[in-house]
């Protein structure tokens, strides 16, 4: 009985040392630090950084990489998301990332931007008949007729991103 007592605090132990170590890494592998370490999203971020979702606005805010390029509808298709993205990412980097259509791949941007990440910190069910001009521009979305955000939202995260993307 000791010796099965033993196992069952040996394995909880162990399970929350492995719990914690891969929260700590995914959390540290979500933000612009880690992302923009490869040479093909430098770009991409010094268009993060001059718009508003990276820190330039009044309250100096920065949203993660993973706040938007992952989905936040449940942990499971998070981890499972982030860790196909990342292999993906790494291996583009080795294999195809200079010759990767940065500019025309914005056209898919729907792909690798989730709604899910923009209504974790935009609370649009706020959005009422009172501010008439709001609702007008969110009423597809609030119908669910339009239910990306990126679909209208075309540069959010990175302004100008273009005009970087070309350099």
């Amino acid at each position: 009985m000791r010796k099965i007592t033993l196992l069952i605090f040996c394995g909880i132990i162990l399970g929350l040392v492995l719990s914690l170590g891969a929260a700590e890494m995914i959390e540290r592998t979500s933000g612009k630090e880690f992302c923009a370490s490869c040479h093909s999203m430098e770009s991409v971020a010094l268009a993060y950084e001059e718009d508003v979702h990276g820190g330039m606005n009044k309250n100096g805010f920065s949203a993660k990489c993973a706040d938007c390029h992952l989905p936040h509808d449940n942990v499971f298709h998070y981890v499972t998301a982030k860790a196909y993205t990342g292999v993906k990412d790494v291996l583009g980097e080795f294999f195809w990332a200079d010759s990767f259509d940065w500019v025309g791949n914005l056209k898919h941007r729907e792909a690798f931007t989730y709604t899910s990440g923009c209504v974790k910190c935009h609370d649009l069910s706020v959005i009422r008949y009172e501010i008439p001009k709001a609702y007008l521009a969110h009423k597809d979305f609030l119908s669910g007729k339009e239910p990306s955000c990126v679909k209208c939202h075309e540069h959010v995260g990175h302004k100008n991103i273009k005009d970087f993307l070309v350099k």
